[in-house]
């Protein structure tokens, strides 16, 4: 009985060793970064629900040149949203710079509806990219007292596009949770006497004070 109690003792024991093991590799295996061609298809497919954040984190230093380079790219700006999105996710050198440079990209007219979307998807950029570069801060608060736009989007224009940056501005300042980022809102508070941005902002704060899940 001894004997056989031995025996499972050692069977179970090696179980175990082979599962930490196989869990270890998997998570090893999930830790990989994406190569260039795995993140040119992050970037270029399409996503009806959300995009997919712990992949765009994956992203390499030779896949986030590559995504640059498209970035500054007009033929790719069907892309151009979702690259914005992973070079803050991933927060690899040079990510700042080529956001920064997106951002200040003068406009004029009518723009296309890539670009409108890349632009709605700035401010969440550059709030993801916080994580990885309290400069980014200033980028941010620097959309909080942007004046209104010179270009426009079907209905989309002037008062209303500032209004739709500085509350995107607030909210990824918000949803950074960065002392950097509370302090660029407390800022904004004192400054502003419109009741309504006042409001944004003062939302923002109360997301920056939640507890990060």
């Amino acid at each position: 009985m001894e004997l056989f109690t031995g025996s499972v003792r050692r069977i179970c024991a090696q179980a175990l060793t082979t599962g930490v093991l196989c869990i270890g590799l998997v998570g090893a295996a999930t830790a990989q970064q994406l190569d260039v061609a795995e993140a040119e298809n992050l970037v270029r497919s399409v996503y009806f629900e959300s995009f997919p954040e712990d992949d765009a984190r994956r992203i390499g230093a030779a896949g986030a040149a590559r995504l640059i380079e498209m970035l500054d790219d007009a033929t790719e700006s069907g892309a151009h949203a979702n690259i914005l999105l992973a070079l803050g996710l991933c927060g690899q050198p040079r990510s700042l710079e080529a956001i920064r440079d997106w951002a200040r990209t003068a406009r004029s007219g009518e723009i296309s509806r890539d670009t409108f979307r890349a632009w709605q998807a700035l401010p969440f950029a550059i709030g993801y990219l916080v994580d990885h570069n309290a400069k980014a801060v200033a980028l941010l608060e620097e959309r909080l007292k942007a004046a209104p736009p010179n270009w426009t989007f079907r209905h989309h224009r002037t008062n209303r596009l500032r209004a739709q940056a500085r509350k995107g501005a607030a909210t990824a300042l918000g949803m950074s949770r960065h002392p950097a980022a509370r302090r660029a809102l407390h800022r904004a508070l004192k400054r502003t006497r419109n009741p309504e941005f006042r409001d944004v902002l003062t939302h923002a704060q109360s997301i920056s004070s939640e507890v990060r899940r």
